[in-house]
């Protein structure tokens, strides 16, 4: 198939979704654009609020900058967001693009973000942003010993006020509040009363974010949190970055909520018509064309700025397609190749900014057009980085109408619960191993594998930038030597993202999933069980649900990491399998 006939794909789809008034339909709520959710799922009046953000934003924005002025008056220097997918992905994704124009910020498991480009955008004061999803005992631990407890702020970020890991953390993070407190005799944070565990401890550090009715908002009511910031019950967490889950973090951190929603508005705007200029329509359309011709791969190319936006596409896609055995499988953060080396299963979505170099990113395009590849090039919103808040709605509106196009239902994960299900039987015996299987066998196995078939690579290890970039150079060498799509994510944030693909998406995925040998174990405060056999547990869980449903799964365990270097381990394994 050639680029031309790609781009005559696109364009049908693009009048398909004119023909059927799509933009026009979803503004008004249709239900019937996608087919019936799963069993469970929320049906879509509960699930489109999203729509409605972009015209709230600039309220929200006054409110959420108040209350962020008078956290940062009382003392507080950091704010960490305790969450896991769609509750964190976007502070997460804010603070790696906005860390080199304020407090340092970034990544709070081991720092291996894509670095950003430096700006000169002036931004007010704010605080220290990190957001921290992982139970990683080694990542938690670090980041406990470089942080001011009693100045840092916790937001406790989980839409049904259940997910495990954020509670898990929250816990810890009292706990060690009430250590400092009693070691020192005094209150903790800049005012707080004395705290006592299971009782509140330290409630002014700590935020909670989260629908009303739900277990954390209702500890929230009784006293147990400084604050509660309520979030939108009709807003899916993936669709959510233009909710509190996203902007009140920010704010607290210094980034202009306004010019977020002017950026958002005028996108919103955009997407309001049944037009070919839709830029909502023109992107759902090149995903799902492609996708329905046997392109699912849909390779995002971005500048460094905006490298970590990937990784917020990833889970959005991923976890919004990735059912009934089909779905969009994007591929983030994948070392750029020949056009040569990559299969005929590819889409390619290049990511051009207004700080990008221009040309180069036009000759990047060019030659995958040139090798037969189909290539959308997306101007991102906006002159400077306030214009992702616009890329959030463009990518959310592009999905749900992909979706249409697919006859998938974007709006529910129904194969998540799953993993959680096997999770919680194998706490509930903690002797039972994890089979694993030695590296370089594994490694070996991947070489006669072809398009369509994609590797999965899954880390449950203490993030670094060291081992980060040895799994991307293992990544490469997949790649050159096959020509198959890689992905890479660190468990347990997977979960809440790709996860969802990998167990209810095609069955085409080779997995090979990562865990520790030995490592310096931390309890979770008020558990039978400690942080380490939680990811051991979520790892064995997801392993084994992965291989009921038909992809082929090697759990491989990686060295001793506090007597080994496992990004050596992986490095040396790679060039011997495939020189």
């Amino acid at each position: 198939m050639t680029a031309d006939n790609d781009q005559d794909s696109a364009a049908e789809a693009l009048d398909r979704l004119i023909a059927k008034s799509f933009a026009s339909r979803l503004w008004r709520r249709d239900p019937s654009l996608w087919p019936e959710p799963s069993p469970g799922g929320d049906p879509p009046g509960r699930t489109l609020g999203w729509l409605d953000l972009p015209a709230r934003l600039p309220a929200l924005a006054e409110d959420f900058s108040g209350l962020a002025s008078k956290l940062t008056g009382d003392g507080f220097t950091d704010a960490v967001v305790l969450g896991m997918g769609g509750s964190s992905m976007t502070p997460l994704t804010l603070s790696d693009i906005f860390k080199e124009s304020g407090p340092a910020s970034g990544h709070a498991g081991g720092a291996d973000q894509p670095s950003s480009s430096p700006s000169n955008e002036p931004r007010a004061p704010g605080l220290r942003l990190r957001a921290l999803d992982t139970v990683n005992p080694e990542s938690i631990a670090s980041l406990t010993g470089s942080l001011d407890l009693a100045r840092t702020l916790f937001f406790v970020s989980s839409k049904s006020g259940t997910t495990v890991e954020p509670l898990s953390l929250e816990s810890h993070f009292r706990s060690s509040l009430y250590a400092i407190a009693t070691a020192t005799g005094s209150g903790t944070g800049p005012g707080p009363s004395s705290p006592a565990p299971g009782s509140g401890a330290g409630r002014r550090n700590f935020v909670a974010l989260t629908d009303p009715g739900t277990p954390l908002s209702e500890r929230a009511r009784a006293g147990e949190f400084g604050t509660w910031v309520a979030t939108p019950e009709d807003v899916g967490g993936r669709f959510s970055a233009l909710s509190a889950f996203g902007m009140m973090p920010a704010a607290a951190a210094g980034m202009d909520l306004h010019r977020f929603a002017e950026s958002a508005a005028l996108m919103a705007q955009q997407c309001q018509g049944d037009a070919k200029g839709n830029p909502g329509l023109q992107l759902g359309a090149f995903l799902a064309a492609n996708a329905l011709e046997g392109r699912d791969k849909v390779t995002l190319i971005t500048p460094p700025e905006h490298a970590i936006f990937g990784m917020w596409v990833e889970q959005l896609l991923a976890e919004s397609t990735g059912k009934g055995g089909k779905g969009l499988v994007p591929i983030a953060g994948e070392p750029l190749l020949q056009p040569e080396s990559y299969g005929n299963d590819r889409q390619f979505v290049v990511i051009e900014t207004a700080r990008s170099e221009e040309l180069q990113f036009q000759q990047t395009a060019g030659e995958l057009e040139s090798a037969g590849h189909p290539v959308l090039v997306v101007k991102a919103s906006g002159p400077d980085k306030h214009g992702v808040a616009g890329e959030f709605f463009r990518w959310q509106f592009a999905t749900a109408a992909a979706a249409s196009l697919m006859d998938i239902y974007p709006f529910d994960q129904p194969d998540v619960e799953a993993a959680k299900i096997r999770a919680r039987e194998l706490l509930s015996d903690l002797d039972q191993d994890l089979d694993t299987v030695p590296l370089a066998d594994a490694l070996r196995s991947l070489e006669d594998i072809v398009p369509p078939a994609y590797v999965a690579l899954i880390a449950f290890l203490p993030e670094s930038a060291n081992l980060t970039g040895a799994f991307s150079s293992l990544r490469r060498a997949i790649s050159e030597k096959t020509g198959v799509a890689t992905t890479f994510g660190y468990g347990p944030r997977y979960l809440h993202s790709i996860g969802q693909l990998y167990k209810g998406g095609p069955r085409n995925a080779v997995v090979l999933g990562f865990v520790s040998g030995k490592y310096d174990d931390l309890a979770v405060p008020g558990a039978s069980y400690t942080f380490g056999q939680l990811s051991l547990a979520q790892a064995g869980g997801d392993f084994a649900v992965m291989a009921e449903r038909g992809q082929k799964v090697m759990p491989i365990r990686l060295g001793d990491s506090r007597t080994e270097n496992p990004s050596r381990e992986l490095i040396d394994a790679t060039e011997q399998v495939f020189g």
